[in-house]
């Protein structure tokens, strides 16, 4: 038996096996803050959305209330802004780690729980971008008008006529961020109405911040997750076996022995995935907010006879019209 010299593997953990995720050991100032972060922002697009959702308005008064389309996306926006919210509050838990885990007031396996809770994040955020687009898309069928252009956008038209909010909940009739969506929607909906939201999504999704998340899931989702840095792992390249080779460049064999050699795919994938959901979260935060201002600012007013939603004031909720 030949005994490699490469023993990187030398006292790392074979596997880590976690008892909990959270509960943070260690001096409370470790613990990150909102405006630390940039969340402070986010938590202000939530709270406009919140107002958004909880005025649940319909500007029609013949219209059924359980089947209003303006009263689904004020149920849309509320589901949006808790999302966020919860992904923004999972991305501060995996930061918290990463300060307590260099502080040393955390064992150092726990930097697996970190990675997993930016992952979480990331997943979250991805969620949220896709209902940012089915948020635009049922604004805008609240102008009948729409309806028909909008039959093209899903294989069943599910989108068109026969749709009926609140309870409509074919897959078919909900969509996924992406380039060709937004293309469907700018033929669909009127550009002078919905043209801010329209590029709210489009720079969305052709942001770093999205593209970076979205890879980070699909790889996750679609592919493999690779084990954490902290652990030995497998990789190409990894393990206690070594091929060996003839001057030819022939396989011979293999030696076995030692530690052996650690596995690196993984080097440096926490940080990233730490650094990836923050960029997303911000990202969306801004998107939302330029869709809720449109929605409230432009599409709202002009369909209904200047009626609108206060969504910036600090005295709560109104539902008003705007004098000419």
């Amino acid at each position: 038996m030949i005994v490699n010299s490469d023993d990187d593997a030398r006292g790392v953990a074979a596997w880590s096996r976690l008892r909990h995720i959270g509960a943070h050991e260690g001096d409370i100032g470790i613990r990150p803050d909102w405006s630390d972060l940039g969340l402070d922002e986010v938590d202000r697009v939530c709270v406009r959305a919140w107002k958004y959702s909880r005025a649940e308005y319909e500007p029609d008064g013949s219209v059924e209330l359980k089947r209003s389309q303006w009263r689904e996306t004020c149920a849309l926006a509320g589901s949006i802004a808790e999302s966020l919210m919860l992904s923004a509050a999972t991305y501060l838990e995996a930061v918290w780690h990463q300060r307590a885990l260099e502080a040393k007031t955390e064992p150092a396996g726990m930097a697996l729980a970190q990675r997993y809770l930016a992952d979480s994040a990331i997943d979250t955020a991805i969620e949220v971008g896709h209902r940012l687009t089915n948020f635009v898309v049922r604004v805008g069928r609240t102008s009948p008008d729409a309806h028909a252009n909008l039959v093209a956008l899903t294989r069943a038209g599910t989108l068109g006529p026969t749709y009926v909010p609140f309870a409509t909940d074919d897959f078919d009739a909900w969509l996924s961020l992406n380039k060709d969506t937004v293309k469907g929607l700018k033929k669909a909906l009127d550009p002078a109405l919905h043209a801010a939201s329209l590029e709210a999504l489009r720079e969305l999704v052709v942001s770093p911040e999205w593209l970076a998340a979205f890879e980070i899931r699909a790889e996750n989702f679609h592919r493999w997750r690779k084990e954490h840095e902290y652990v030995t792992g497998v990789d190409a390249d990894s393990g206690n076996g070594r091929d060996l080779y003839d001057a030819a460049g022939n396989h011979t064999g293999r030696s076995v022995g030692g530690h052996g050699r650690r596995h690196k795919i993984s080097d440096g994938l926490t940080e990233k995935t730490t650094n990836v959901a923050g960029d997303a979260i911000r990202r969306l935060a801004q998107a939302f907010d330029l869709i809720l201002t449109n929605t409230v600012g432009t599409v709202l007013p002009t369909q209904h006879g200047g009626l609108t939603v206060d969504i910036d004031s600090s005295t709560g909720i109104r539902v008003y019209r705007v004098q000419p």
